[in-house]
């Protein structure tokens, strides 16, 4: 599956409020680069769980509850955003398209956004082609709500698009009880920072110090 140019609808939401970087927007769209879904293996782990589809796939980060930064292989198909475990070939995580609600972002050129899934707990995410992973994001999901007869990921009608947020911040579910915050400087040099704190110790900042943050920083140029 192709993807459009960039000025296609799906994407138009966010590339107003968004900063891009200058080569993001001459890049070619590369869909499944990792080719899951020629890889035996790779492809029957995905087929357990009804995968008929790979329309992207690229390497990740995910930021799990140590503040540890884990290699994911990131899959959007046609049964929602499947995070592979490269070395074990297994699906370690599933976010079907009726439970997906919105991907939020930051208004920087940095490579992480949070997949928000209301009846599940979120997941953070950096990768280095995400604006190609969200636009693949947005179709899929706009087919399968299409394919359910307009219902979206709150079991009601109305939503037509996945919605897409940017800003300076934006908060996540890294649990059913834990509701992270995370936070995006620009400092020297054209980095960016990411903070990701919790939410109920950010009130209390000013006592516990900066010891548990888990600091971030992402260059304003694309990783490798």
């Amino acid at each position: 599956m192709s993807i459009d140019h960039p000025s296609d609808s799906v994407l138009r939401p966010f590339l107003g409020v968004k900063e891009r970087r200058r080569s993001s927007f001459a890049k070619r769209a590369l869909g499944d680069d990792l080719g899951v879904a020629k890889d035996a293996h790779f492809a029957k782990a995905l087929s357990k769980h009804g995968v008929t589809e790979v329309v992207f796939s690229a390497r990740a980060l995910k930021l799990n509850h140590r503040d540890e930064l884990k290699h994911r292989i990131l899959v959007v198909s046609d049964v929602g955003v499947v995070l592979l475990d490269e070395i074990s070939k297994r699906v370690r995580r599933k976010f079907a398209w009726k439970d997906v609600s919105e991907v939020r972002l930051s208004v920087h050129a940095d490579d992480f956004f949070a997949l928000i899934a209301p009846d599940e707990y979120d997941v953070l995410l950096a990768c280095n082609r995400k604006t190609e992973a969200i636009v693949a994001m947005r179709k899929m999901w706009k087919r399968d709500v299409t394919r359910r007869g307009g219902m979206d990921a709150r079991g009601g009608g109305g939503e037509t698009e996945l919605r897409v947020t940017a800003s300076e911040q934006f908060t996540y579910m890294a649990s059913a009880l834990r509701e992270r915050r995370v936070e995006f400087t620009r400092v020297d040099g054209g980095d960016v920072d990411i903070d990701v704190v919790d939410v109920d110790d950010a009130r209390d900042e000013d006592e516990r110090g900066d010891d548990d943050r888990a600091r971030l920083r992402r260059p304003s140029d694309d990783i490798v």
